[in-house]
């Protein structure tokens, strides 16, 4: 029973990204409530059954995860605290980072309930919601017409997508099916019925095709591939340092953009930039590259078209975004909070996950990292509901049912030497 009413809400929960509902004039998505009574179900399950090992494995797993989210919120409220900001716009900021923690909330309440198979429960849900998409698509275009489009999306990757094909790109979706797809190929003798997810996953992942997601994939399982061949120690080792490269050419990057690096593309390469050259030239006045650089807050980039540069005196929703999550990040938090922001998203977490969980678990977080990076800089995925719960879900589940154990054995090792010395 709570395995259909889990799949009914979460299903609901993934295909219900776009269909919003007003409270005071305000947009809410209808995604929120079956994400809130996803928790809530979890909640019953744990006065339920206290399954003591599995809540103390994912409570520390929650504060891990929850880290790239919380450092921010802390940076932004210093700035807010500092500059005097208005009620609005905190209220922007602090709903842009509760979203964030709500997905891995989410995460942690499919693994409380199931276990290591949440991550089937959810990545079915996932593919069930991308595939009544799929068929209301084809109810409204007709099957030919949707199989041609899909084979010239392939063809072309993505150079040519016929009306059908845009009512598939959500982006969310889409994105959301990576961390799934690393872990299905860096665990395959761990996975059942391997080749069925695999061709599912692939069709779905393909159908929403977004270029930068497909190299993102690939980089991340070679990484990740070849540290599982590496010892332990050596492969934590090796990903810690490949961690740190990681943040200097994010940060380079930033820098880079400063001093003209997309003028150089497009002037000198005859690089396409897609618009970028004034997007950028339109965030100049906001930031510096300096120490002394503090940030403007979380939620800033939503006053200012970047397309035009036009600004706004409240948040607006369904302007030109800022594609460069490593910008958009700098923009937000300054100088110490972005460095400080990158040792928490890597270093921490890659730490945790390989002397907690062991190498394994270790190798599919930090491919799920180098996916993440190489979507941030060029895209706006920080802030994707959907792909956070993936990101989240993916690691945590690795080896929990195992974990769970050996903690329930050892607190009760501990309890039991307690009680012992007290009746002593």
């Amino acid at each position: 029973m709570i395995s259909f009413i889990y799949i009914v809400l979460s299903t609901a929960m993934f295909f219900l990204q776009d269909t919003y509902f007003k409270i005071g004039g305000v947009d809410f998505s209808l995604k929120n409530p079956c994400a809130l009574a996803i928790l809530f179900l979890a909640l019953l399950n744990f006065i339920a059954t206290v399954r003591l090992g599995r809540f103390m494995v994912l409570a520390r797993h929650t504060v891990v995860q929850m880290l790239p989210y919380l450092i921010p919120l802390f940076f932004s409220s210093v700035i807010w605290v500092t500059s005097a900001t208005d009620a609005v716009t905190i209220a922007n900021g602090i709903g842009m980072i509760i979203p964030q923690l709500l997905s891995v909330c989410v995460a942690v309440a499919t693994l409380y309930l199931f276990g290591e198979k949440g991550i089937w429960y959810c990545l079915g849900s996932m593919c069930a919601a991308n595939i009544l998409l799929i068929l209301t698509v084809i109810a409204e275009g007709g099957a030919a017409a949707f199989l041609e489009e899909f084979r010239t999306l392939i063809v072309t990757f993505t150079a040519e997508s016929g009306p059908l094909m845009m009512m598939l790109e959500v982006n969310d979706l889409t994105f959301a099916f990576g961390p799934f797809l690393i872990y299905l190929l860096l665990n395959r003798k761990e996975v059942p019925h391997f080749f069925l997810w695999l061709l599912v996953v692939t069709f779905l992942f393909m159908a929403g095709l977004k270029r930068i997601a497909i190299p993102a994939v690939i980089l991340g399982v070679l990484i990740a591939f070849l540290l599982k061949k590496l010892p332990e120690k050596a492969a934590r080792q090796t990903a810690l340092c490949l961690s740190v490269g990681m943040m200097l050419v994010s940060f380079l990057y930033i820098a880079g953009i400063r001093m003209g690096l997309f003028e150089y593309l497009e002037a000198k390469l005859g690089i396409n930039t897609m618009g970028r050259v004034n997007m950028f030239d339109n965030l100049a006045p906001y930031y510096d590259i300096n120490f002394t650089f503090m940030g403007r807050g979380t939620g800033f980039e939503r006053y200012v078209d970047w397309a035009s540069g036009t600004i706004f005196q409240t948040p607006q929703r369904t302007i030109m975004q800022i594609h460069n999550d490593f910008m958009r990040m700098y923009l937000n938090i300054g100088f110490v909070g972005y460095w400080i922001w990158l040792w928490g998203y890597l270093v921490v977490r890659i730490r945790y996950w390989f002397r907690y969980a062991g190498k394994s678990a270790g190798c599919t977080f930090f491919a799920i990292c180098i996916y993440c990076f190489v979507l941030y800089a060029t895209d706006n995925t920080i802030y994707y509901p959907y792909t956070m719960i993936a990101c989240a879900l993916v690691p945590m589940s690795c080896n929990l049912d195992a974990l769970a154990d050996a903690e329930l054995d050892k607190r009760s090792a501990h309890w039991g030497k307690q009680l012992n010395g007290e009746q002593q």
